[in-house]
């Protein structure tokens, strides 16, 4: 039977993406309702790196969720219920430039919001709350990642801009080169609303992306495909683990970030009543 609430809070949350279910020891499950529904599955809590995390697979158990059906709110609200204050997220993207290869990982740092009719806030009720995010990653966190990553001597890029589009259908040659000349590195489906959303609630967030493949603009024969995202994906779980296993090893005590929302701002949200 899943438990209702942790023993005491935890500050560092985990989110995983396609294909990447971590294992932690000591875990149990936590039944955690939202105002905004279900998460995506129940939280587990448990310990990897030494430290106690909150973890949720974005997608549900076995990739069941289309990246538009993720509950985003319902996820970031159960994981800031809980006391997470930095969030480790991992995606799997696409590359849109030579220098940005299938197999490198990226420590992403700037995003591109494509994506419509995603619910995109907290604060459509309640007070006022405009978010600033020219820098939506947080540098101490990326500074840990980019640690983790070179520890383990991978090939990695400590930038990229990370362009979100809808999916589930992948992009066409026409869109994929046009996401590059706007200035993008990588293309993926589920870093927002995710990354607002947990910055609107006081959080700082790290996001680890694993190129999987060229995407449609490119003509290397490695173009994109589903059965090559998930294959490529798994090669890389052992890293990702690895270095999330780091991050959260290494997150300071406190972890206070600064988002510029105001602190009564996320309570208001956080009182919200759960169904």
């Amino acid at each position: 039977m899943a438990a209702t609430a942790p023993e005491a809070p935890v500050d560092v949350g985990v989110i995983g993406g396609i294909g990447q279910r971590l294992e932690l020891a000591d875990d149990v499950e936590l039944d955690v309702r939202t105002p905004y529904g279900a998460p995506s599955v129940p939280v587990r809590i448990g310990t990897i790196g030494g430290r106690r995390v909150a973890y949720v697979m974005r997608r549900g158990l076995g990739d069941v969720l289309q990246p538009h059906l993720v509950p985003y709110r319902a996820n970031i609200w159960a994981l800031a219920s809980l006391g997470v204050s930095a969030l480790i997220t991992t995606t799997a993207s696409g590359g849109l430039r030579e220098s940005f290869a299938p197999g490198m990982f990226v420590v992403t740092d700037q995003l591109i919001d494509r994506t419509q009719g995603r619910p995109w806030t907290f604060y459509d009720e309640g007070p006022a709350v405009q978010l600033a995010e020219p820098e939506p990653f947080d540098p101490t966190l990326r500074g840990l990642a980019v640690e983790a990553l070179a520890a383990q001597h991978v090939r990695y890029r400590d930038f990229g801009t990370a362009v979100i589009i809808d999916g589930p259908r992948f992009s066409t040659r026409a869109e994929s080169r046009w996401y590059a000349a706007a200035g993008g590195d990588v293309v993926a489906t589920t870093l927002m609303p995710e990354t607002t959303l947990a910055l609107e609630l006081g959080m700082g967030v790290v996001n680890l992306s694993f190129i999987t493949d060229s995407d449609a603009g490119s003509t290397r024969a490695d173009a994109v495909s589903a059965d090559l995202v998930r294959r490529r994906t798994a090669q890389a779980r052992p890293v990702l683990v690895r270095a999330i296993a780091e991050i959260a090893r290494t997150v300071p005590v406190p972890f206070r970030p600064h988002t510029g929302v105001p602190a009564d701002a996320v309570a208001s949200v956080l009182a919200r009543t759960a169904v």
